[in-house]
C-alpha cells in the first residue's frame, strides 16, 4: 500500500514499465536535476536492491525486498532521495540495531 501512494515510476515513451524508484524520490521532473548520479544510493542498500538505470538515476529492482530503512535518502547530498516519515522510522531501526549493547552493570 505504501508504494501505491509514493509511485515514482513512470510509463517509458516505449510504453514498457520502468522500474520503481526508491522509497522518497523526488518526482520524475525533479529527480534528473537533482540527482548527480553518484551512486551513494546503490552503495549504501544492504540489500544491494537500488541500481542505476541508463539515465543514471536510482530504481529498486525488488521493491518486494526494501525494507524502507531510508539509508538511500540519508547518503543523498543532493535531495533526490529525501527521508519520508516511514523511511525515518526505517532509519531509526537500522541505527538502534547497530548500537552495541548495553551491559549492566
Amino acid at each position: 500500500m505504501w508504494y501505491k501512494m509514493r509511485d515514482r515510476s513512470l510509463p517509458s515513451s516505449e510504453g514498457h514499465s520502468v522500474l520503481p524508484r526508491p522509497p522518497g524520490t523526488v518526482r520524475e521532473w525533479r529527480l534528473a536535476d537533482l540527482c548527480t548520479g553518484c551512486g551513494d544510493c546503490v552503495e549504501v542498500c544492504p540489500k544491494a536492491i537500488i541500481t542505476l538505470d541508463e539515465e543514471r538515476l536510482p530504481v529498486v529492482t525488488a521493491l518486494e525486498a526494501c525494507g524502507r530503512c531510508g539509508l538511500c535518502a540519508d547518503v543523498c547530498t543532493r535531495g533526490a532521495i529525501e527521508l519520508t516519515r516511514e523511511t525515518r522510522l526505517g532509519l531509526e531501526r537500522m541505527q538502534k540495531s547497530d548500537l552495541p549493547e548495553q551491559r549492566a552493570v
